[in-house]
C-alpha cells in the first residue's frame, strides 16, 4: 500500500470530517505519512505510516475526546505475541492483543462499527 492510496481512501471516506496532514513524503524510495484526522461520533485517528520497498511501518491511533479507543501498530517490541510484530492496544489494557497486519481500510471499518447502533 502506498501512502497516496492511504490519502485517496482517507479523502473520500465519508467518515471523516477533517484531513490534517502533518507531513507527507510521496518520493520513492521511502513514502511516509503523518496525518491527524477528525472522524464523526467525535473520533480521532492519528497516523504514522511509512514504507519503503522491503518495509512498511505504521501506528493508528483511534481516541475519542481524551480517551484511547485502540491502538494498531507493528513495532517490534511483543515477541511472544503469534502476530508479532502486529498487535492493538485496547483503550487502557497494559498489554497488547494480537492483530493481523491492518490498513486504514481496516480502521475505517472499525470506526463504522463503533458507530453503529447496537442490534
Amino acid at each position: 500500500m502506498t501512502i497516496s492510496k492511504t490519502f485517496s481512501t482517507l479523502s473520500s471516506s465519508d467518515l471523516v470530517l477533517e484531513l490534517n496532514v502533518i507531513k507527507a513524503i510521496v518520493e520513492p524510495p521511502v513514502q511516509a505519512l503523518k496525518a491527524r484526522i477528525t472522524l464523526k461520533g467525535g473520533y480521532t485517528l492519528q497516523i504514522n505510516e511509512s514504507s519503503g520497498s522491503d518495509f512498511r511501518r505504521y501506528s493508528y491511533h483511534l481516541q475519542k475526546g481524551d480517551e484511547m479507543v485502540k491502538r494498531w501498530d507493528n513495532s517490534p517490541h511483543w515477541k511472544d505475541l503469534k502476530t508479532f510484530p502486529y498487535h492493538v492496544h485496547h483503550g487502557n489494557e497494559a498489554e497488547p492483543r494480537e492483530s493481523p497486519e491492518v490498513f486504514i481500510e481496516d480502521i475505517l471499518r472499525e470506526v463504522n462499527k463503533l458507530l453503529s447502533p447496537n442490534p
